[in-house]
Formats: C-alpha cells, sequence, structure tokens
C-alpha cells in the first residue's frame, strides 16, 4: 500500500495502530474503514501549551489521532500503548495527537499529559469542535 497524501483520523490508539502499520510502518496489509482515504477535516485547535494549530498543516502527513478521556478507564490504559507506538514510529514521520474530550477538565488533562510525560501532541477540544468534525 502505498503512503497516504492526507491525514487519517482515528478514534482510538488500537485503530490507529492498525491504520499505521497498513500505511506500511511496520506490518503487511491490515484491513481499515473506507474513511481511511478520506482527507481530515480542515479543523483549527489548541494544543496543551496554548499554541493554535490546524489540520492544514499536517497535510500530506501520517497523523494518528486518538480522542480520550482521564475518566475514561480504557483511554488510561491504553496509553502506553499510544506512546509505545508514537516513540516507535515517530522517526519513520507519525505524528500523534491525543484530543481531551470537551468534557475533561483542563487542569484533569494537563495534569495527566505532565505526569504521564506523553510525548506527543495533547489538544483540549473546549467546545467539541474537533470530535464533531
Amino acid at each position: 500500500m502505498s503512503p497516504m497524501k492526507t491525514v487519517v483520523w482515528v478514534a482510538g490508539a488500537a485503530l490507529g495502530l492498525a491504520i499505521c502499520l497498513s500505511l506500511g510502518l511496520g506490518a503487511h496489509h491490515l484491513s481499515a474503514p473506507e474513511t481511511v482515504n478520506a482527507p481530515a477535516p480542515h479543523v483549527a485547535y489548541t494544543l496543551l501549551d496554548g499554541t493554535p494549530a490546524n489540520t492544514a498543516a499536517l497535510q500530506g502527513q501520517v497523523v494518528m489521532v486518538n480522542f480520550w478521556a482521564t475518566t475514561c478507564a480504557v483511554c488510561i490504559q491504553e496509553m502506553p500503548q499510544l506512546v509505545a507506538t508514537h516513540n516507535m514510529f515517530r522517526a519513520r514521520g507519525l505524528h500523534t495527537l491525543a484530543v481531551a474530550m470537551s468534557y475533561d477538565p483542563p487542569a484533569f488533562v494537563v495534569d495527566f499529559a505532565q505526569r504521564r510525560q506523553l510525548p506527543f501532541s495533547v489538544v483540549i477540544d473546549n467546545t467539541g469542535s474537533v470530535a464533531r468534525s
């Protein structure tokens, strides 16, 4: 399978790993949802450090997006695998965005990201616009 030309949106680290691997980052062919070849919507968002960003800046790159919350036990349980996947493939161009859900208190997200020293971009989706997009 040839490398993607667009940003890929993924709702979950396990699916993200499957898509990244199916894009030739480390496995043979794996099935992925039909939306894999659809371009990501153009969305503006704010990183945890307050830096504004948008998906247009990621055009043509492989991006794993994980929607999560500090109150989600499964999300917390899978975070080490998300970190490991990011660390394993970032040298090959993988970008990871961890989008905290709108109901997650920003202070909890900041605390979690700092305590766990998350090595990727964390987005606080205060209005839910990123998730809706």
